[in-house]
């Protein structure tokens, strides 16, 4: 290890990539403002949910993760050569791997705990047993959020050393990170697509045409489709952990060859772009059924106050429903009526394209 070449003592930002934090941050501001939009308009409806609530959380974990990601790639030299990395900067990539193996659970946990009082609200009262199976996916969230929280802190003992860039192969198991990581993918994996694919069951029983119902269960999929990027980071985790091959030979003269994984010289794109996307796309995909009436303008906005009737939130708030008169005017058009909510509201489902909260 003598004959290698140190590393570098100096910062050399000649070969600096800023696009990965850029698009960190890009992705960021895109979905905070859409979830903020969501709020607006749930507040303006006077359809603010228990949904809604467990967004406000969500959000924060999420913006947590964003400057977190957008720090460690600024600061900790992803995207450089291997070999113009300074040692406090490989501290910082550490950092930044120890910190989103705590984040990641209970941000993907929030978002999900989001979705499904989104489908208890909507679904409660037209689906049997449906508040026991929300019930029960909200229980195992709980245990992936505790389960999770506690491995972490077995990768490397002490925990410190895990930053260390020069002594942390003493301490620490890569192969033991390496599992924790592809058993919490997969598990967050699994979970979205129980999300992805838990409409189908109530959707499908509604009496409207096939193709309207294909709509309504499209919309709703929405929120559950970072299931698909969950997937492709998960298999690009397992394949860059074997990758050997096509590795700059370059890196093989410098003493921290020894110590940091060659893998890491496509880190910014096989890690911190995918998981920023995938909860950029769950948060997206939730506010989309609410931002449907807010783009739709004057007359969305009416369509939203009027569907709403009995307790349109979790604070027992009251407004009446023409939705509801026209049921007891007709009541033999139950199969073209909107779909009653847990709260009593009705959501919009006419040609698959718009809820009413």
């Amino acid at each position: 290890m003598s004959d290698l070449l140190p590393p570098p003592t100096d910062i050399n930002d000649t070969h600096k990539v800023y696009s990965i934090a850029a698009a960190c941050i890009t992705l960021g501001i895109v979905a905070s403002v859409f979830v903020l939009l969501r709020f607006f308009q749930r507040w303006r409806c006077g359809a603010f949910g228990a949904d809604d609530y467990a967004m406000i959380p969500a959000l924060l974990f999420y913006l947590g993760w964003t400057a977190m990601a957008a720090y460690v790639n600024l600061h900790a030299g992803v995207g450089k050569p291997l070999w113009e990395i300074t040692v406090p900067e490989y501290s910082i990539w550490f950092q930044g791997l120890i910190g989103s193996a705590w984040l990641y659970p209970v941000m993907s946990a929030s978002i999900r705990i989001s979705i499904l009082l989104f489908y208890r609200r909507v679904f409660a009262n037209a689906v049997a047993h449906w508040k026991l199976v929300i019930k029960i996916l909200l229980a195992l969230q709980a245990i992936y959020v505790v389960v999770y929280s506690i491995l972490p802190g077995f990768i490397c003992r002490p925990l410190y050393m895990a930053w260390n860039p020069i002594l942390r192969p003493l301490y620490m198991d890569n192969w033991y990170y390496y599992y924790v990581s592809v058993a919490l993918y997969s598990t967050s994996m699994a979970f979205d697509i129980i999300l992805l694919f838990l409409p189908l069951w109530p959707v499908m029983k509604l009496q409207m045409p096939m193709q309207k119902r294909v709509g309504v269960v499209a919309m709703f999929m929405l929120g559950a489709m970072a299931s698909i990027v969950a997937a492709y980071k998960l298999a690009i985790f397992v394949t860059q952990m074997t990758r050997f091959d096509d590795i700059n030979p370059k890196w093989a003269d410098y003493q921290m060859s020894m110590l940091i994984p060659p893998q890491f010289d496509e880190y910014g794109v096989t890690f911190w772009i995918p998981s920023q996307i995938e909860p950029t796309v769950a948060l997206i995909g939730t506010s989309l059924p609410a931002l449907r009436l807010l783009l739709s303008g004057p007359e969305g906005t009416s369509t939203g106050r009027s569907r709403f009737t009995g307790k349109s939130s979790d604070k027992g708030m009251h407004s009446e429903s023409r939705g509801s008169r026209t049921r007891q005017a007709r009541p033999g058009l139950e199969s073209q009526l909107p779909l009653r909510g847990e709260y009593g509201e009705y959501v919009e489902l006419n040609d698959g394209k718009s809820l009413a909260k």
